[in-house]
């Protein structure tokens, strides 16, 4: 990673107190779970093309960069994070089995993919998730607490790590009900359009279902130019209507770069490692000059890394001041 950015994240990690033993949940009746659930952050929204899995993958992979233990957790039946980390050739990915067998029997869940960076291990999503969501339905229906599913089997492991990220899939109402029940935070990632604007009341209807108390750590605007500011007030105005005021649209954004986001995919690498490769790459001179090509990576990577790093600054710094303010009874 670029010296910069792990002292930047070296500080954000400083910020962050360490992890809590008490909280305030009044309506949670499991303390010690909700205690070590404390550090979930569920990513989620009601429709799909949002940037959500890369924001997912991006910040958990800067924050493990920056000294945190981080987990991310694939509720996706699409597995897409095995793009963004590069593992879908691992024997360990098995496609949300695990997963699904533990939410289904509550058997005890592990991180299937450890090391897969530095501090950064992953429980694999896939299509057994997508197989066992009718039975999860049925759960919630018979009047099961969606609180018992992912996050009674999610808190023994969770306890481990100083930072948890849940991905989210945008339609199955179902996993996404489970994972808003586990998570003590929510981001919510969203494009300026309408639609995906739209499919942030969807989250914010299903969070009514919820028995525990979450906060909102804010919307973080994607796909938008940081210059198109006009984009961005017509979209703040937009979700401050729809959440009445009760989460801020996040001064960090995520630039469009469609070159980025595949040429990350493709090596499975994320943003800020390829940014490392643009910025070490040889010149294409020197290549011509030694009779070989030059290597083709997008240059826009340096600039998209450093949104990503200033979107996580900014998450670790307000879970901060949502815990202190919580901890404190300050309103």
């Amino acid at each position: 990673m670029r010296r910069h950015m792990v002292d930047r994240m070296d500080c954000a990690s400083a910020r962050l107190t360490p992890r809590m033993n008490e909280r305030r949940h009044p309506r949670h009746v499991d303390r010690e779970q909700t205690a070590a659930l404390a550090r979930v952050v569920c990513v989620a929204n009601g429709k799909g093309g949002v940037s959500k899995t890369s924001v997912a993958a991006n910040v958990a992979g800067l924050a493990a960069a920056g000294g945190f233990r981080a987990l991310l957790v694939d509720l996706d039946p699409q597995g897409d994070l095995s793009d963004d980390l590069g593992y879908y050739d691992n024997p360990a990915d098995d496609q949300g089995q695990q997963l699904a067998e533990a939410l289904i029997t509550g058997a005890t869940l592990t991180a299937n993919l450890v090391g897969v960076r530095d501090r950064l291990d992953v429980i694999s999503g896939g299509a057994w998730l997508g197989d066992a969501t009718e039975q999860l339905a049925h759960y919630l229906k018979g009047g099961r607490p969606a609180g018992a599913i992912l996050g009674a089997v999610l808190a023994p492991l969770a306890a481990r790590y100083d930072l948890v990220v849940i991905d989210t899939p945008p339609i199955d109402a179902t996993l996404q009900t489970i994972a808003l029940a586990a998570a003590r935070w929510l981001l919510i990632p969203t494009r300026a359009d309408a639609s995906s604007i739209r499919g942030i009341r969807r989250i914010a209807e299903r969070l009514q279902s919820t028995s525990h108390q979450i906060d909102l750590l804010g919307v973080v605007l994607t796909g938008v130019p940081t210059s198109a500011r006009r984009i961005r007030a017509d979209a703040a105005a937009d979700i401050q209507a729809i959440l009445g005021g009760v989460a801020p649209l996040l001064d960090a954004t995520i630039r469009a770069s469609d070159a980025v986001a595949r040429t990350t995919r493709d090596r499975g690498l994320l943003v800020h490692e390829l940014a490392e490769q643009v910025e070490g790459a040889q010149p294409y001179w020197q290549a011509l000059r030694e009779g070989h090509s030059p290597v083709r990576l997008p240059s826009s990577a340096p600039a998209l890394a450093d949104d990503y790093v200033r979107l996580t600054e900014e998450i670790l710094k307000r879970i901060t001041e949502l815990e202190t303010t919580t901890t404190t009874g300050v309103a």
